[in-house]
């Protein structure tokens, strides 16, 4: 495999532990802990994938998968939120990002990055792509 994934999440165990998990598996993996630190990250790299928790501080992880789209729209992204988060499952569905609650294990983690990898939905590109650099900085 040969996927470069940028993990966010300010837990530094949950951090760990998933990449770690992505390690394991062959992906080739980062990570952050902080908004900021993921932006530079995602614009240094460009990710295929981004897995990002759902609150990052002021933003969440939806505003940095909009960031990436706005340099590759083919990116993908994983959003994790709370259960039954109807706002966020709202707006992710209408990104084509995958909204997951915390997967229990390695086996479903693993099961949903492969998914969302391999989806060909198309990424439909909006003009808040375009603009997503703007109102980030």
């Amino acid at each position: 495999m040969h996927e470069q994934i940028v993990v966010i999440s300010p837990s530094g165990e949950r951090l760990r532990g998933l990449l770690d998990i992505l390690s394991n598996a062959g992906y080739r993996a980062c990570g952050a802990r902080t908004f900021d630190e993921a932006k530079r990250t995602i614009e240094r790299t460009i990710p295929e994938l981004v897995i990002a928790e759902e609150r990052l501080g002021d933003f969440n992880g939806l505003h940095l998968v909009m960031l990436g789209r706005a340099r590759d729209p083919e990116m993908k992204g994983i959003v994790i939120g709370r259960q039954n988060d109807r706002g966020l499952e709202n707006d992710a569905r209408q990104l084509n990002v995958r909204c997951l609650a915390e997967p229990r294990d390695a086996a479903d983690w693993l099961a949903s990055i492969a998914q969302t990898l391999e989806s060909d939905e198309s990424v439909t590109e909006d003009s808040s792509f375009a603009h997503a650099r703007e109102w980030i900085h």
